[in-house]
């Protein structure tokens, strides 16, 4: 026994040696082969081993090599190559990696950052040679380098946030060449850094550095024929395994907008509207409709646009100084019907931000349910958070930023609080703001920010990395890509504390969601308009909902179950709505029409069940009623039932209303969730929507009941081998400033 084990032991340690070295494969030696067409001898220098080869490029394959290893064991590899850069080089050099997964497609530039290696991606291979790398010339002139690659196995570290922020002043150019070359060369460094997240500013303003039909193209930039900086960014993050997020200011516009939108700028409590840049930007009114509608639309582009999009991150989304927004517009509303808390100048201000973020929020998930949605507020919240602080530094509360109240709201998936101070000498210190944050996070990410300007080596980076990962921070993000990029963060980093690849943290509120969410539109029955502040109760809660501009509204953090909604708003009228059977992780459209008492407004259903088997007929009564949720006898409407879900509805599926009423009977053909909608065919009443569990009919089949066919005495000595390969790896592992009085720094764009 004794030699089994020992035997077992050497096995487990040579091939865990085996598998920590690098496979390099160069040019001419084993496991390259020219498959096809006319490969010459390079004589650059640069090359990794003996030297390389090139091929004249042309419009479809003439000439392919590939580079092809024994993988010792499977498990994932880093695999990077390496190739001679020149000004004749083609930009976008195609390779192609077959692994366990199937294949990836990754264009590389070879024009720039030769001699070294160019991080593909990181891949799962399966033991043996069926994974290659291969190359072919159909590129962009002149020729493409064949040298050397390299296959890293790769133990990956606790999944980690470790997240860039790249600003609009670091990556465009009116040269389309240009920017592409500065985004590939950006993700590729990220990538070679171990860093999993990139967040790309593509809105800094008004303007925007995608095409939009909305807003105009940035200064910044300029674009050929086809082209969409923000596609190209997504598919080279992604072709190497990177988030991508869009980095995107939200209240700042451009001095042209500023000019043709006087009304939606702030103004000082004197209600003068802002006449000069203050802290470099124009800056929009929060408690604006027009502002907060205008605003959500943009990010809606996007949401629609890019449905690949990792996420979307915030910046700007405050109010310059304390002093502002007294303007006209938001002064009537909060001293008007805007104001359901009856809450002060500072707190209404900060709470419309909230209000908005809880509406973008609710927006983005109804079409997306997986997009990331995140800011960035200011490091130091409030001089009450830090004792000892003084109330001179720049805190967010008193700018309008309540970071806090969204984290609680549930408005926002993760922030990064700009903490850009180090530890010791003049306050403040990073690991003062962190705690701080951390305790607020209401079961939300907080990656703390940290600014790398002005440090001059990654050292103190390095010591913030280390700082957060003590706090108990579930990742973090450095500003900015510029001064990460001047200090080689891209070795000194991956040498240190990001020696192993991490993937980003899951989100389980969005993989594994256990609340809901109910969105809609209040309109006025009599007209169909939207309308803007209507108050929304619900069942359960003292919070009150208001309508935004287009009559949008939501609820977030909904319980799965049954609600009653109330709306109201002075002079149009009312309405009351049930929402039956809502579900974890539903993203649920209730639209409410007000009117007076009596009217017939909607549908609603009564005694829906909450579950019923695979084929089995259930009966669901649809009703007609008024704003007060009272039943409406008269008249009668054509009735359909329509189901959202994986299989095909069954039986009575469509009727007309007697006494304000029908009853449908039906079945469903497929287990799992569905929602079922009444809708009335003459559009006149505002549909009604249910959540139903279906479960799978009951199978004839079964089995013996008997055990497996493991003898306990094999199932011990498996569980022991289990149990001694586990203790050899935790054996092997271990071997295997900026701002002297505490001023935030301004020129962040």
């Amino acid at each position: 026994m004794l030699r089994t084990l020992i035997l077992a032991l050497t096995l487990l340690t040579l091939s865990a040696a085996a598998f920590a070295q690098d496979i390099i494969i160069d040019n001419g030696g084993a496991g390259y082969t020219q498959l096809t067409g006319t490969w010459t001898a390079g004589s650059s220098s640069g090359f990794h081993g003996s030297g390389y080869v090139y091929a004249s490029s042309a419009a479809s394959a003439t000439a392919t090599v590939e580079w092809r290893p024994t993988i010792p064991a499977s498990g994932s590899y880093e695999v990077a190559v390496w190739y001679v850069s020149g000004a004749n080089r083609a930009n976008n050099a195609p390779f192609v990696v077959t692994h366990a997964g199937g294949t990836s497609n990754v264009s590389v530039n070879q024009q720039l950052n030769g001699s070294t290696w160019r991080v593909l991606g990181t891949y799962n291979f399966s033991a043996g040679t069926a994974g290659r790398v291969l190359l072919s010339n159909n590129a962009n002139p002149s020729v493409v380098i064949a040298d050397a690659v390299r296959f890293r196995p790769v133990t990956p570290a606790a999944d980690e946030f470790r997240g860039v922020w790249v600003s609009r002043f670091e990556w465009p150019s009116t040269t389309p060449s240009v920017w592409k070359n500065n985004i590939d060369t950006i993700m590729a460094n990220a990538k070679a850094g171990s860093f999993n997240t990139v967040l790309i500013q593509m809105r800094g303003d008004t303007t925007t550095l995608y095409p939009s039909p909305n807003e105009p193209l940035s200064s910044l930039i300029a674009l050929g024929a086809g082209d969409d900086p923000l596609r190209y960014a997504l598919d080279a993050g992604h072709a190497l395994g990177l988030k991508v997020h869009c980095y995107f200011n939200t209240h700042v516009c451009s001095a042209a907008f500023a000019s043709t939108h006087q009304s939606w700028l702030i103004a000082d409590s004197s209600g003068t509207p802002q006449s000069a840049v203050v802290d470099g930007y124009w800056w929009l009114a929060p408690g604006h409709p027009d502002v907060q509608q205008y605003l959500r639309e943009q990010v809606m582009y996007l949401v629609n646009t890019y449905p690949d999009l990792d996420g979307i991150h915030f910046d700007r989304i405050r109010n310059p100084e304390p002093q502002y927004s007294h303007d006209s517009v938001s002064q009537a509303r909060r001293l008007g019907g805007a104001n359901p808390g009856a809450l002060n100048f500072d707190d209404w201000t900060s709470d419309q931000i909230t209000r908005w973020l809880r509406d973008v929020y609710a927006h983005v998930h109804s079409v997306n349910p997986t997009l990331q949605l995140s800011a960035a507020p200011l490091g130091l919240y409030a001089a009450s958070a830090y004792p000892g602080y003084s109330t001179g530094y720049y805190y967010g509360k008193p700018r309008h930023q309540d970071a806090k109240a969204w984290l609680a709201a549930g408005a926002i998936d993760w922030i990064a609080p700009q903490c850009y101070w180090p530890d010791g000498g003049s306050k403040p210190d990073f690991s003062d703001l962190v705690p701080d944050w951390l305790a607020s996070a209401n079961g939300r990410h907080i990656y703390p920010g940290m600014s790398a300007t002005g440090d001059g080596s990654a050292t103190e980076t390095i010591n913030e990395i280390t700082a957060a990962r003590n706090l108990g921070a579930p990742g973090t993000t450095v500003w900015s890509y510029g001064a990460a990029n001047s200090y080689n963060f891209w070795s000194a980093l991956a040498a240190g504390v990001y020696s192993q690849p991490a993937s980003p943290p899951a989100l389980s509120w969005l993989t594994n969601p256990t609340k809901a969410i109910v969105y809609g539109y209040v309109t006025n029955f009599a007209t169909g308009l939207p309308v803007t502040d209507a108050w929304i109760t619900r069942s359960g809660s003292t919070y009150t909902a208001l309508s935004a501009k287009d009559g949008f509204y939501c609820w977030l953090e909904l319980t799965p179950g049954s609600y009653t909604l109330n709306a109201s708003h002075s002079g149009t009228g009312m309405a009351a709505r049930q929402v039956l059977n809502l579900a974890a992780g539903e993203v649920r459209r209730v639209d409410l029409a007000l009117a007076g008492p009596g009217t017939a407004v909607a549908l609603e259903f009564i005694g829906a069940p909450l579950t019923a088997q695979e084929g089995q007929t259930f009966n669901l009564v649809a009703r007609v009623v008024d704003n007060t949720g009272a039943l409406v006898t008269s008249g009668s409407y054509n009735l359909a039932l329509n189901a959202s879900g994986p299989g095909t509805l069954l039986g009575l599926a469509s009727g007309t209303t007697v006494n304000g009423a029908f009853t449908f009977s039906v079945a469903y053909g497929a287990a799992g969730a569905v929602t079922l909608t009444v809708s009335d065919l003459g559009g006149q009443l505002t549909p009604a929507n249910v959540g139903v569990t279906i479960s799978a009919a009951p199978s004839g089949g079964g089995g013996d009941g008997g055990g497996g066919g493991c003898s306990t005495e094999e199932s011990s000595g498996l569980a022991w081998l289990g149990a001694l390969a586990l203790l050899w790896g935790a054996m092997a592992l271990p071997l295997t400033r900026r701002f002297v009085t505490g001023q935030l720094m301004q020129p962040r764009p």
